[in-house]
């Protein structure tokens, strides 16, 4: 195998903290490379249809901003919150194209899975002399072709939004629930746009309660207004007195405002949702004639049967660790992120209220895995913690790229 340079660098994810990464990177002298299993901006795309919490003055990073702003690209009203197509289209996608990035982003790429070039996972355990084995990534293209690419730095920014999590009581899937998997949802439906045909006048279970679910929940209840016969059966772990308290003077207006919508509707008498505190999830069954779900829940330690005629699990998303599990990476225990940014996290979040934007960008120390010069960013770095904000992705890709660079000097020096 030809050895690459020391400078070499692979991203995976082109979404917005990937991008930034490999910008960043390249003004800092490294060759880099981003490999995208979809297109530029997948997750946002997928998305497309929902308006972010944050303005487009935190959503884009300083080092994307002034490459697009050197080639002429003027940013959107800062205040303005853009939908995540927006976001995509009039800013990942300008990214990609700039000619800095010529032939560096690689779409309908995916990294299947990465290793040490001539080391195993436990060779070396500890030894500077590790980062002496490239990276080997096992990269599949759309036509299904795989090929060995090599690198001596790899940044996964691969987030989390293609791993959602299953509906059934802790955390594993329910009775059927793989089988059904397919043809239930378990994203942001368009309930009001694509999907609207789908969901108009049925009967809809949404099974979760965080953000994305109040988004889907408040969705269905507008599409009421226009569909009528449409109702929501809501499902959530916690009781509704624990639902949607609200952030102390949120700075954010609009999850604000998704806060109290989300809260009037698990604590008050509404004609389209009912919603089940305390449920959890036991199995699915559907019936091929009726075109229907029966679904199984325990609620207060009940059995109890709900018959549907549509699924929306929305309990979050979590990291695909299975591209990095023969590499030396030390995982938290309970959210999947790296170990020391999941205890600062932790340790931050209580004093910050809830509100992930008084939680700091911590440094490449706190993020740093016993893997040397692999770094886990964005979106995946904080696991199955909700809480992330771009702005911390784009710090977060500041303090890698210094340290990757210094990682370099001694065989630059050389």
């Amino acid at each position: 195998m030809p050895i690459p340079s020391r400078n070499t660098l692979a991203v995976v994810g082109a979404g917005p903290v990937g991008l930034e990464a490999a910008l960043a990177a390249l003004d800092a002298g490294f060759d880099v490379h981003v490999f995208e299993r979809g297109e530029v901006g997948a997750h946002p795309l997928a998305w497309g249809h929902v308006r972010m919490f944050t303005p487009w003055r935190m959503n884009v990073g300083p080092v994307s901003r002034a490459h697009l702003e050197a080639a002429g690209w003027t940013m959107p009203d800062a205040e303005a919150l853009p939908t995540g197509a927006e976001f995509a289209e009039k800013c990942l996608q300008a990214i990609a194209a700039l000619p800095a990035l010529a032939g560096r982003v690689h779409t309908h790429a995916q990294v299947i899975h990465a290793s040490r070039h001539g080391a195993l996972k436990g060779d070396l355990i500890g030894d500077p002399a590790r980062a002496d084995h490239p990276f080997r990534l096992l990269v599949r293209d759309g036509g299904g072709r795989e090929n060995f690419i090599h690198a001596f730095a790899l940044v996964d920014a691969s987030g989390v939004y293609g791993q959602p999590n299953w509906a059934g009581d802790g955390g594993i899937p329910a009775r059927q629930e793989l089988y059904l998997a397919p043809q239930m949802a378990y994203h942001l439906e368009d309930v009001l746009g694509l999907r609207r045909a789908r969901y108009a006048g049925k009967r809809v279970m949404v099974i979760g309660s965080g953000y994305t679910a109040a988004t889907v929940v408040t969705g269905l209840v507008a599409l009421a207004d226009d569909a009528p016969g449409t109702s929501v059966l809501w499902a959530t772990r916690e009781s509704a007195d624990a639902l949607y308290r609200g952030i102390a003077d949120d700075p954010l207006p609009a999850r604000a405002a998704l806060d109290a919508a989300a809260r009037a509707l698990v604590t008050a008498s509404n004609g389209v949702v009912t919603h089940v505190g305390g449920a959890v999830v036991d199995g699915f069954e559907y019936n091929s004639a009726t075109h229907r779900y029966r679904v199984m829940l325990h609620v207060g330690g009940q059995p109890r049967r709900e018959e549907v005629d549509h699924v929306i699990v929305n309990t979050g998303f979590g990291p695909d660790n299975a591209l990095y599990r023969e590499l030396q990476v030390h995982e938290c225990y309970a959210s999947r992120g790296p170990m020391k940014l999941a205890a600062a996290i932790l340790g931050a979040a209580g004093a910050a209220g809830g509100d992930c934007t008084k939680v700091p960008a911590f440094g490449a120390d706190v993020l740093a895995n016993p893997e040397p010069n692999f770094w886990i960013v964005g979106n995946k770095s904080y696991g199955r913690n909700p809480g992330f904000l771009l702005q911390t992705g784009y710090e977060q890709v500041s303090g890698v790229v210094a340290a990757l660079a210094k990682a370099l000097e001694p065989a630059a020096a050389s």
